[in-house]
């Protein structure tokens, strides 16, 4: 669709005059739309044409009025369409005569005719000018709040960031005294940020992460054999089912791993994981074993050995997933965005 700045209607009686008018504001380099120069438009049905240009493809329309267009229907329907169509200082009246129109009135008076074709012109573009001066002010101000809130968004998340890494909770190790035999398991998940300096060093490709994720939460969308590899580099293992359970128990008997109360110890019940180690840690110091994700086990859950065993709940489960005495069966080549799996190392 075509874009003017200025339209120009007359009766067609007075058109020597939007002639000389409309020579000059060519000359001025405005964009003019004058029914005798639109050929291209030539057969388009006159109603469609009018509404299309006064309504909607013009900034201003210049009403050329006299005695002539008072009782012109084309000048009459022409006129209505720019009063109804734009605002009241976008439609420029230039009176060849005193003769009243209805519709208009002297508050929209602009020029009498006094064979003045450059002053016309040159107020046109005037107008034009000063639209585009306002619509350049306008969309500035846009850009400058948008800017300042890009940036605002921008130091805001660089501060969280720096946050993040001042109070990531560091791995460690905890020692847990079993009945057959003591081991040592990671006192959090593994982070993205571990598994990530992990692709890194041995050329595996890292696992997209949801759009939620960052360096401090657990990794996710990580296979069984994701995660054991992961744990055979760090000199480790997946914990077994029993193991998983000791250490999540601490040689206490709560329900869930830390406590009997979920909200102290678990993350649950929302749509993205926390950041690992944020609530109560068991009493060997361990945290997460109730909810944030739930965590790959070495063992089979099925006979069949089609399914493995995932203990713990995640951040989406119900209260009820979260107790230590739940489990849960995936698939080991499954991606899961609520799975993730900590590294257990065995003493010597």
């Amino acid at each position: 669709m075509r874009k003017y700045d200025v339209a120009i209607s007359v009766a067609e009686e007075d058109t020597f005059v939007a002639d000389l008018i409309a020579e000059r504001v060519k000359h001025l380099e405005v964009r003019l739309y004058y029914y005798k120069e639109e050929r291209g438009n030539w057969g388009q049905h006159l109603i469609d044409l009018t509404r299309d240009v006064y309504g909607k493809q013009t900034k201003y329309v210049l009403l050329i009025t006299s005695k002539n267009c008072v009782n012109k229907y084309w000048s009459g329907m022409e006129r209505q369409t720019a009063l109804s169509k734009l605002a009241k200082g976008n439609v420029l009246q230039l009176r060849l005569d005193d003769t009243q129109i209805d519709g208009l009135s002297k508050d929209i008076v602009y020029k009498d005719w006094k064979d003045n074709p450059e002053e016309v012109a040159q107020l046109l573009k005037e107008k034009v000018l000063e639209m585009k001066r306002v619509v350049r002010e306008r969309l500035l101000k846009i850009c400058t709040v948008l800017g300042v809130f890009v940036m605002i968004v921008f130091l805001w998340y660089w501060i969280y960031i720096c946050w993040e890494q001042m109070h990531m909770l560091r791995q460690e190790y905890i020692t847990v005294p079993g009945p057959e035999k003591t081991f040592s398991i990671s006192n959090v998940e593994v982070t993205v940020a571990a598994y990530r300096k992990y692709c890194l060093r041995t050329g595996k490709v890292f696992p997209e992460q949801p759009f939620n994720s960052v360096d401090s939460m657990p990794v996710r969308n990580v296979t069984w054999e994701e995660a054991k590899a992961y744990c055979e580099y760090e000199k480790g293992r997946l914990p077994n089912e029993l193991e998983w359970t000791q250490a999540a128990q601490a040689g206490k008997s709560t329900i869930y791993s830390g406590g009997t109360s979920a909200a102290e110890v678990a993350v649950y019940h929302r749509v993205k994981p926390c950041f690992v180690g944020r609530k109560k840690a068991n009493a060997l110091g361990i945290y997460d074993m109730s909810g944030n994700v739930a965590e790959w086990c070495e063992d089979w859950a099925d006979s069949a050995k089609t399914m493995k065993v995932v203990k713990g709940g995640g951040y989406d489960s119900q209260v009820g997933e979260l107790a230590v005495s739940s489990r849960r069966e995936e698939r080991p080549e499954a991606r899961l965005k609520d799975v993730g799996f900590r590294v257990v190392r065995d003493l010597q």
